[in-house]
């Protein structure tokens, strides 16, 4: 093992790494300078909210847990660049190297990070393996699914200057085209009964909203 950074540190140097990637994107994406808090962080919500799930799923399912936490941590470290998936797999086994994670348990968590892009997978397509990629795939697709996905796509910098009509359309064409796919492509069994509750909320909501628009709620 490389040198490390102390007993017990691996988890707080991948938490500072994902932050660090998370306050770059806000300030990139609001055009904030650098030392001015940008308005929202999406990506720090989005990795805290995928730490959380896998941490669940890795229970539920027996895959390792801190080869799914430092996945999840990570899985977003290179968020932008061409093939983020490939090049977040290669900067995380660097962090993991200069960590006390255990090396045994670095190539899990490289291959996870590696597989887990993209919006669905293949009608049909075998669960993704090792369990841990399973896990973070599903629990990145899980934080995309259910209300708080809903209000970030609402207020999202890429929403702005469109009506209140426009916005629940462009959500409602993006949840019936991709998002119910991701419901269908999910790995594991208890992240497609969560998928599916929280996208049948998802569409529940956005029904409501389409019948005030056209009754005023009446």
């Amino acid at each position: 093992m490389a040198q490390g950074d102390g007993a017990g540190a691996w988890r707080e140097l991948c938490r500072q790494e994902a932050a660090r990637q998370a306050e770059r994107e806000a300030q990139t994406a609001w055009q904030t300078e650098n030392g001015v808090e940008a308005p929202f962080n999406h990506r720090w919500e989005h990795v805290q909210r995928v730490v959380q799930l896998a941490l669940w799923l890795a229970e539920e399912t027996g895959a390792d847990p801190e080869a799914a936490e430092a996945a999840a941590w990570l899985h977003d470290i290179r968020k932008g660049e061409p093939d983020h998936g490939q090049a977040g797999a290669v900067a995380a086994a660097a962090v993991l190297a200069r960590s006390d994670f255990p090396a045994t348990k670095a190539p899990l968590v490289v291959e996870a990070i590696r597989k887990h892009a993209g919006l669905f997978r293949p009608d049909g397509a075998p669960p993704l393996e090792p369990l841990v990629a399973a896990v973070l795939w599903d629990a990145d697709k899980l934080s995309k699914l259910g209300m708080e996905a809903l209000a970030y796509n609402l207020s999202a910098p890429y929403a702005q200057g469109k009506t209140l009509t426009e916005r629940r359309r462009d959500i409602t064409e993006y949840a019936q085209t991709v998002l119910s796919r991701s419901v269908t492509s999910m790995n594991t069994t208890p992240a497609r009964r969560l998928a599916e509750q929280r996208f049948a909320d998802m569409i529940a909501a956005l029904e409501l909203w389409a019948r005030e628009e056209r009754f005023g709620g009446v």
